[in-house]
C-alpha cells in the first residue's frame, strides 16, 4: 500500500503564477487548516496566495462586455515599484508645484511639468536634490537664486 505523503511548508509544488502568467514549479510557504494559502514561485520568485493549476482541458472561458482590449496590462517595471512606495509613504500629501527657486527638504511631494508627481528622496547639497518619479530617479536643482 501506498500512503501519500502530506504537503508540509517547504515543500515544492505546480501552481499558478500571475506574473509568470503559466503554472511553474513553487515552494509552500503557509499551510492553514490543512490547505496551502501561499506559495513561492521558483522562477520569478513572487510570493502569492496558492491557485490550483489549471490542466489544457480545464481552462476556463470568461467573456466580458463591453469592449474587447488585445492588451496586457504592462508589468509594472522597478522604478514604478519604487514610486509606488515611496507615494504610498507621503500618502494624502498635496503636491507643490515645482519651481527651481523653491526650496525642498526630504519627502516634499512635488508636481514637475515634464515628470509628474515625485517625491523628494535627498537633498544632495543646497541646490540640487534626487527625486523620485513613476518613470525613475532624477537630479532636479532647486533654492535657485538665478531662476
Amino acid at each position: 500500500m501506498s500512503e501519500s505523503k502530506k504537503i508540509q511548508v517547504g515543500d515544492e509544488i505546480e501552481a499558478m503564477c500571475g506574473a509568470c502568467k503559466d503554472a511553474t514549479v513553487h515552494v509552500v510557504e503557509v499551510i492553514k487548516d490543512g490547505k496551502i494559502t501561499k506559495v513561492m514561485c521558483k522562477s520569478c520568485l513572487n510570493s502569492h496566495r496558492y491557485r490550483k493549476p489549471v490542466s489544457a482541458g480545464e481552462k476556463k472561458v470568461v467573456k466580458k462586455a463591453g469592449k474587447k482590449s488585445t492588451k496586457k496590462a504592462p508589468a509594472k517595471t522597478k522604478e514604478q515599484r519604487k514610486w509606488s512606495r515611496v507615494m504610498a509613504k507621503v500618502e494624502g500629501e498635496e503636491p507643490q508645484n515645482y519651481d527651481m527657486s523653491g526650496e525642498y527638504k526630504e519627502n516634499d511631494v512635488i508636481d514637475h511639468s515634464k515628470f509628474g508627481v515625485g517625491v523628494v528622496s535627498e537633498v544632495i547639497d543646497p541646490t540640487k536634490m534626487s527625486v523620485v518619479f513613476e518613470e525613475g530617479q532624477k537630479t532636479l536643482v532647486h533654492n535657485r537664486d538665478d531662476a
